[in-house]
């Protein structure tokens, strides 16, 4: 960007291309690429842009000044993908821009001329070179703005670990947010260019527009619903789903039942699984609902049976590619569909396997920021963490109960999976697998007795 400064007509140097330090036209200017990005120490992600603005920089040094400057570009790989690019590049090779791959490493300033030497590798000729140059401009990485966190908190929305804005799903749902009526336009998403950003914007307008053209706005009939009478809130200090609560959408006055905001729910269920009365339930996805799913799907040699709670979004939807791309496995899963795996309940575990499953898995999306909740796979870990031990402690074998994360593009993986876990349950035994079921049944019925109130 300084250098588009200086360059430009309109800038503080009339478009004359001079060195802050002494006033002079450099007559050799290197532009490195990637400082910053691309490196697992700093910034993984690439910036997107850097290639081409270097090179649309490098044609307008080279076009006013022609063979009076050298110009260098040091990349460590030119990323000219889009309509046009690739002829852009080729137009910079043929006005005399000298391409070096490689990462520089060290750029020294020699105190008379101050004139700078750049150290690098080139890797096309294997060996390290060292190139002098009047100016040196360093293409950095593209970071999100300093108060991006506290946007992110104000709107309720999920930021990825580069910490830009996370869309909600990155093909089904690429310019909105997990938090209804807000959408994502431009770099606050990640780095991108101006055509990008741009037609991102079109589409966010769209998205916009389609809410704004309706007098009413309809949602998913799965939202969570509170039960007065059991809620602990009137009775002492509760509040665990306000907390629970990736959107919000919960409110608990002292001595009042909780209130489910019905229009800011999103239906993870994380808070129907954290409420320790049961007084919250899902629609369409309540305890009575899934206890009959657990029940149906282990009626006939449970100990040979993989029962799996899987996020709707992620795993679910590997399952299902796993199916549509052929991949084979076992026919042993009997998967129960959660539309996060935040709504996975430790009370669903136990009675999967006080019915004799062989085993039980969780199926979720990855850790740390690609749940489609916000924080609906944490709830979920947090509450897995503390019941594996314990399970383990009472005699159940540590194969016999697994989280995973698998995503919507992992077909492959969850066949590997599950070729995996039928592996292990063969080596297990069904005449193992039934002693310990028989030796914890009488456990798991003291523990899910209030369910059956």
């Amino acid at each position: 960007m300084e250098f588009e400064r200086l360059i430009l007509a309109a800038g503080p140097t009339g478009g004359k291309v001079i060195r802050a330090s002494d006033g002079k036209k450099p007559h050799s200017v290197a532009f490195i690429q990637c400082v910053g990005s691309r490196n697992l120490d700093k910034y993984e992600y690439c910036s997107g842009f850097c290639c081409m603005y270097a090179l649309k920089n490098a044609i307008l040094l080279k076009e006013k000044y022609k063979d009076d400057v050298d110009v260098y570009i040091v990349y460590m790989d030119m990323r000219t993908h889009f309509k046009g690019y690739e002829e852009f590049y080729r137009r910079a090779r043929d006005l005399g821009v000298i391409f070096i791959r490689g990462r520089g490493s060290h750029i020294v300033e020699d105190p008379k001329t101050q004139s700078l030497l750049i150290r690098t590798e080139d890797m096309t000729l294997g060996e390290p070179v060292e190139l002098p140059a009047e100016m040196v401009v360093l293409c950095t990485a593209a970071i999100p703005q300093s108060d991006a966190g506290d946007v992110a908190r104000v709107l309720n929305i999920s930021r990825g670990t580069d910490g830009f804005f996370m869309e909600s799903h990155p093909k089904l749902k690429p310019v909105d947010t997990p938090a209804d009526g807000v959408f994502l336009a431009g770099a606050c998403q990640g780095p991108k260019d101006i055509p990008y950003s741009v037609s991102q914007g079109s589409a966010a307008a769209a998205r916009a527009a389609t809410i704004l053209s309706k007098k009413k706005w309809k949602i998913e009939p799965i939202v969570a619903v509170v039960s007065p009478e059991k809620c602990r809130n009137t009775r002492v200090k509760c509040g665990i789903c306000v907390k629970a609560c990736p959107y919000g959408a919960i409110q608990a006055a002292e001595g009042e039942a909780a209130i489910v905001r019905t229009a800011m729910c999103h239906g993870c269920g994380t808070c129907v699984a954290e409420c320790p009365a049961d007084a919250i339930q899902q629609k369409h996805f309540t305890d009575e609902q899934i206890f009959a799913q657990i029940k149906a799907a282990l009626e006939k040699n449970p100990e040979e049976k993989i029962l799996g709670f899987l996020c709707n979004w992620c795993c679910y939807a590997g399952a299902d590619l796993a199916g549509t791309s052929r991949f084979e496995y076992p026919p042993l899963i009997r998967p129960i569909r959660v539309m996060c795996s935040g709504r996975v309940d430790r009370d669903f575990v136990l009675e999967a396997f006080r019915l004799g499953a062989g085993m039980v898995l969780i199926g979720a999306c990855h850790l740390p920021y690609d749940c489609h909740y916000i924080s609906g796979n944490w709830k979920m870990k947090a509450r897995m963490d503390a019941l594996t031990p314990m399970l383990q402690k009472l005699g159940l074998s540590p194969q016999r109960f697994r989280v995973e994360y698998v995503s919507a593009a992992e077909g492959l993986k969850f066949a590997e999976l599950m070729k995996e876990m039928a592996t292990q349950l063969e080596e297990l035994g069904a005449e193992r697998i039934r002693e310990e079921n028989a030796k914890l049944k009488p456990v798991f019925d003291r523990m899910l007795s209030k369910k059956s109130k």
